[in-house]
């Protein structure tokens, strides 16, 4: 169980500034966050050979190196926008 003075110090550490009423909501929450990962951690997984993982992984990335001459694209690609401003997209204004 969390007590309130380990609450403090974890909002210490943050440098964070709680409340009493904070403080004792948040040891409930963690409270709950701890028991809920004690659930997690019983969960009975198949047994896999040591040193495998559950999942394949698989490297996506490409190597590392020009793909392209820059700009090579540039004009096929502007001359199928709506609008444009010399060599720029010109789209709606979405920020204030």
């Amino acid at each position: 169980m969390v007590s309130n003075d380990d609450v403090r110090k974890l909002a210490e550490l943050s440098r964070i500034s709680l409340t009493d009423e904070e403080v004792e909501k948040l040891r409930g929450e963690i409270d709950s966050i701890i028991s809920y990962i004690d659930v997690i951690q019983k969960v009975q997984l198949p047994e896999t050979p040591e040193g495998t993982v559950y999942f394949e992984s698989i490297n996506v990335m490409r190597e590392d190196k020009t793909p392209h001459e820059p700009g090579a694209y540039t004009d096929a690609m502007l001359s199928q926008a709506p609008r444009r401003d010399k060599n720029y997209l010109k789209v709606k204004k979405i920020l204030g």
